[in-house]
């Protein structure tokens, strides 16, 4: 019997044979219908809001991450009620502080709260420095390392609460606008966060953490103003000019050629404002006298004052004016804590008396004219004249003839201080 097994090329034939058969099996065998998924729009929607619900929570989480770490920054101030921001070590940045405030505070963080003194208190600045007596626990702001902030990013508006807790309300950035807030105009930087009185003094961040702005009390409005008018507040109130008003509460201008020929006198510093309750009132200095010596020392510019400082509060100086044709001797102390935190008796009795409007009320400065170049504007009320008082009738008189060759030196009274201008 023949063996076929052994034969190679029956057994090749065998193996070609199965491959045709495999591979026309393949090629008659009718395509696989892929499985189609039917979803209902109602499950699609409901995927779709799963979906978003997630991102949202996701978003919240991380804000809610950021904020943890912003806490550090912020503090409370009890009296008066609002918040405040680490500054630099143990300066703590509030909102501009009250007439006769208190010269001590308690600032409250997480844990814990700490004594604090004031230490830059500028009456014209929304802004005041607190120096408390430690820096445990606080860590300062940084300001935006990423120039400023771009349209449409997210932002954080930090707070503490009173009883210590922090607060935030995510929002997005829309741009910077210039704003007016007093007598300053300062960068405001508007998002879709809405402002509150709970709010003042509370920090704007990115979600990287820097520092952007905080908001501040402008005229009758809030305002999230930006930390790079706040930088320019704070190198000013260091200013010995702002010291001045600081301690005494008067402000100083050069003797020019213009007013040198009007006070017949070219040595000196020419006092411009005066605001009221200071020392320097209660002293009886008015605008337009000129300080030509501070405790015997001679004063031929502004500048010279500037090492004549106090250096301990209490201090009584005795300076020399001219005024007109007089000299006078005048004295000024220096109050702690700055003429602006000084209470009176009746503040103590839980009072307060302001005194009556006085002089005669401008109702309309002209745009472009001589008064409105000098700075009057509506409002202000005409009270002295050539440092004299003069009557309703005189008062008009002398603002509509005054000439080049015959100016006047008009004093008055604005709100807070008094202002004098040499017109035209």
């Amino acid at each position: 019997m023949q063996d076929w097994f052994s034969d190679k090329r029956y057994l090749a034939l065998l193996v070609l044979i199965a491959v045709l058969i495999i591979a026309v099996g393949n090629w008659l065998r009718p395509p696989r219908q892929a499985t189609e998924l039917i979803i209902s729009e109602a499950e699609r929607l409901s995927l779709q809001f799963l979906s978003q619900q997630r991102n949202v929570q996701d978003i919240s989480s991380h804000f809610g991450r950021v904020a943890g770490r912003l806490g550090v920054h912020l503090v409370r101030l009890k009296e008066p009620s609002t918040s405040g921001l680490v500054w630099q070590g143990n300066r703590v940045i509030v909102p501009g502080l009250p007439k006769n405030h208190s010269a001590n505070f308690t600032l409250r963080s997480e844990n814990s709260e700490q004594p604090a003194s004031p230490f830059l208190v500028v009456p014209e600045l929304p802004i005041s420095l607190l120096d408390s007596r430690s820096s445990r626990g606080f860590k300062a702001v940084s300001g935006t390392a990423a120039g400023a902030p771009k349209s449409g990013m997210w932002v954080l508006l930090m707070s503490r609460n009173e009883e210590g807790s922090t607060s935030y309300s995510p929002g997005f950035f829309s741009t910077t606008s210039t704003a007016q807030c007093g007598d300053h105009l300062v960068k405001e930087l508007v998002t879709s966060v809405p402002l509150e009185t709970s709010n003042l003094g509370a920090g704007l961040f990115d979600l990287e953490g820097h520092f952007l702005g905080m908001v501040l009390q402008c005229g009758p409005r809030l305002a999230a103003v930006s930390v790079d008018t706040i930088y320019a507040w704070v190198q000013m109130a260091n200013r010995p000019s702002e010291k001045l008003l600081q301690n005494y509460g008067i402000r100083l201008l050069s003797l020019d050629s213009h007013t040198s020929a009007f006070f017949q006198h070219s040595e000196g510093a020419l006092i411009s404002e005066v605001w009221k309750g200071s020392t320097a009132d209660s002293g009886g200095l008015i605008p337009g006298d000129i300080i030509v010596s501070w405790n015997t020392v001679p004063v031929q510019k502004p500048d010279d004052l500037n090492a004549l400082q106090p250096n301990s509060q209490g201090e009584v100086s005795i300076i020399e004016i001219i005024r007109g044709r007089r000299l006078l001797k005048m004295t000024v102390e220096t109050v702690s804590g700055g003429w602006w935190s000084r209470t009176g008796p009746t503040e103590e009795l839980g009072l307060r008396m302001e005194p009556p409007d006085t002089g005669f009320r401008i109702e309309y400065t002209k745009p472009g004219s001589p008064a409105q170049l000098a700075g009057l504007r509506a409002g202000d009320r005409v009270t002295l004249i050539d440092a004299r008082a003069v009557s309703h009738l005189q008062a008009h008189r002398a603002l509509d003839t005054a000439t080049v060759e015959k100016p006047i030196y008009v004093v008055v009274s604005r709100e807070e201080k008094t202002i004098g201008v040499l017109l035209p």
